[in-house]
């Protein structure tokens, strides 16, 4: 009879998301919200695929945005900063009635 396993290890093959790295030089004339803002940003994985994830914006330049977004890790889902073109991030609100 074969044991059934309850408990899984990682899983090496999930996707990650593929953030290229943003020029210092590109990074000027900032702003920065009084709160970080709700946000969808389209993210491009390793696999191929692009999803839409929810996110919080920081800071933003005419060109790029610094979002907090979903990361895969080890054991758990963490969270990153990473800097995004513009054209890939939407507003999205959050119900007041949630907080």
């Amino acid at each position: 009879m074969e044991e059934k396993k309850f408990w899984q290890p990682p899983r090496a093959h999930r996707p990650m998301p593929v953030v290229p790295a943003v020029d210092p030089a590109a990074v000027e004339g900032l702003t920065r919200p009084k709160e970080p803002l709700p946000v969808f940003v389209m993210l491009d994985y390793n696999n191929g695929q692009s999803h839409e994830v929810p996110a919080f914006a920081y800071w933003w330049t005419r060109v790029n945005v610094l979002v907090s977004v979903p990361w895969p890790m080890d054991y758990y889902e963490g969270r990153k900063e990473v800097w995004v073109e513009e054209p890939r991030v939407r507003r999205r609100i959050i119900d007041p009635r949630v907080r």
